[in-house]
């Protein structure tokens, strides 16, 4: 994200180069308007229509997997700092209401017509404000991620029920197990063991279901909580025995590697924050 507070985008591409399973800090709403693709988001698999819109929390993996590159990939992607969310917010309206509510319920995906069409004109009318330099355009478009964040929410709250990821019971069973055993160390039999599956059978599935190994999957989850225990305070020897790394040069370099800071680093800059 380029700018500070928020970023609206509308994205048309034709042969997409897939990216790389990833995370962020900051808040994602993105509306999926069409083409032929797959998303991942954290521990589930959503296989999207046209319409749909995923909600994605800070530091969630994510990662879209285009089945089809023949076909437009196009899409608008909000994205917002939390710090803003939170000063937009009042005493009795929780802006971030929408991405606490996905996380409780495990379910990221929204699947309603009429409130897509709606959001979709919300963060259209982003756009042009942004681009517009009439009086009070910044006001405008500040209004109209404000109406799409409340619109959210007031959904996530009277629906109990949200579209539930698609990925099949092997891959749901494997997360669950890397979840359940993070800080431990964690083979390929470890995990085909307790699935009671051919390992290589698995390895191939996960990768074709997630887009990455299981062993980079659980390298990104270890470096992912990493960075949440840093920010929490603790000292970088308790944070990488803690997360399940054998030595401190691999967790150096895994970390630098994902994020563009060692972790020292990040320590000291969320002590100035």
């Amino acid at each position: 994200m380029s700018k500070k507070d928020f970023e609206v985008n509308l994205y048309r591409d034709k042969y997409f180069k897939t990216v790389e399973m990833h995370s962020h800090d900051f808040y994602e709403v993105y509306c999926f308007i069409g083409g032929s693709v797959d998303y991942i988001v954290e521990d589930g698999l959503y296989r999207l229509q046209a319409g749909d819109v995923l909600l994605i929390p800070p530091n969630y993996l994510h990662q879209p997997n285009v089945k089809d590159g023949s076909k437009s990939y196009d899409r608008i992607v909000l994205w917002i700092n939390p710090a803003y969310v939170k000063r937009l917010s009042s005493p009795s309206t929780d802006l971030a209401t929408c991405f606490q509510k996905a996380k409780e319920k495990g379910a990221y995906l929204v699947r309603n017509s009429a409130l897509s069409e709606k959001l979709v004109t919300e963060l259209i009318a982003v756009i042009e404000s942004e681009n517009s330099t009439s009086f009070g355009a910044d006001l405008s478009a500040e209004n109209h991620v404000i109406n799409t964040l409340t619109l959210l929410g007031a959904h996530y709250l009277k629906n109990r029920q949200a579209k539930q990821a698609e990925q099949s019971k092997i891959i749901s069973r494997a997360i669950e197990y890397i979840s359940e055993h993070l800080t431990e160390s964690i083979t390929l039999d470890d995990i085909s063991n307790a699935l009671y599956t051919n390992k290589y059978y698995f390895a191939h599935l996960f990768k074709e279901e997630t887009g990455v190994s299981p062993h980079s999957y659980i390298l990104k989850k270890r470096l992912l909580m990493s960075k949440e225990l840093i920010e929490q305070g603790l000292s970088i020897t308790d944070v990488y025995v803690r997360c399940g790394f054998s030595d401190y040069t691999h967790f150096f370099r895994a970390f630098k590697k994902e994020f563009d800071l060692t972790p020292k680093q990040y320590f000291h800059l969320m002590k100035t924050v």
